[in-house]
């Protein structure tokens, strides 16, 4: 026999109070101004962003320490603000619903984690006894290799207007700046007319710091030397770079960019 809800919009609200409430409580029930045994910003990123790789003993920290709830808080803002951008972007069906599927798996369990803590705070009505200190000298996870899972959207740069210098001259002209979404990406490159098959290398710097690097080929492609390769940008901060391109024998394309996590579609980067 099912039990039949007479008010499922109260009961909706209910359940969003009681994720505010736990939100607001767990956030300044907890002071560790001296932030003793937490652990570091990376593994609390790595628990908002890939919470199945993240380590259990985290997520009991954060019922007991308000600094980490707050800065995991804001991570799960980040990973929000940055899942509304990618919907923003019009680029046809790159952004089906088979790639927004995992976040939302993501954010079901993360309500679930909060009405939990939330629930069980309510009902013991005590501070919860402290746990071991986390490991924070152990080294963060490398981003690299990616996870065979995650979709990379197509996403294409014509450089085909470029100017080509050579070594670390610069060049005569700057182009207009391109907009570059911060999210794994099959990108495509085209290079300007004439341009040679083989190997380049690939850099989005900012002054003399390197930010994403790889090598690609270059090949014909209906009468056009383009490059293809897969680019994970979404552990480069948002602002304004350049893309360099740079091949084996010396020639270099330079193409400014603006990584935007956060820029509607109809907006231009200045």
């Amino acid at each position: 026999m099912k039990m039949r809800v007479k008010n499922p919009t109260a009961l909706g609200n209910k359940g969003k109070d009681l994720r505010e409430f736990a939100g607001n409580y767990l956030s300044k029930a907890f002071p560790n101004p001296d932030r003793d045994g937490c652990p570091s910003d990376s593994a609390l990123r790595s628990l908002a962003f890939n919470p199945k790789e993240s380590q259990p003993s985290i997520t009991e920290h954060l019922a007991a320490c308000s600094p980490c709830f707050r800065r995991y808080s804001e991570f799960l803002a980040e990973l929000k603000a940055q899942r509304e951008a990618e919907k923003r972007f019009s680029w046809g069906r790159i952004f089906a619903w088979t790639r927004v599927h995992p976040v939302l798996v993501g954010t079901a369990a993360v309500c679930a984690l909060l009405i939990a803590i939330g629930a069980g705070l309510l009902f013991r009505r005590s501070r919860l006894p402290n746990t071991p200190p986390v490991e924070t000298h152990r080294t963060p996870a490398s981003v690299e290799p990616l996870n065979s899972a995650v979709a990379y959207a197509r996403f294409g740069l014509d450089l085909s207007a470029l100017s080509r210098v050579r070594g670390s001259e610069s060049s005569a002209t700057v182009p207009q700046r391109l907009a570059v979404p911060s999210s794994p990406l099959d990108l495509t490159l085209t290079l300007p007319l004439a341009s040679k098959e083989g190997p380049y290398d690939l850099r989005v710097t900012s002054g003399d710091r390197t930010f994403w690097s790889k090598s690609a080929q270059a090949h014909l492609l209906k009468g056009k030397t383009v490059i293809q390769v897969e680019a994970d940008f979404r552990q480069v901060p948002t602002g304004n770079y350049n893309l360099e391109v740079q091949s084996s024998s010396g020639i270099r394309l330079i193409q400014p960019l603006f990584i935007a996590p956060g820029l509607p579609h109809s907006e231009k980067p200045e």
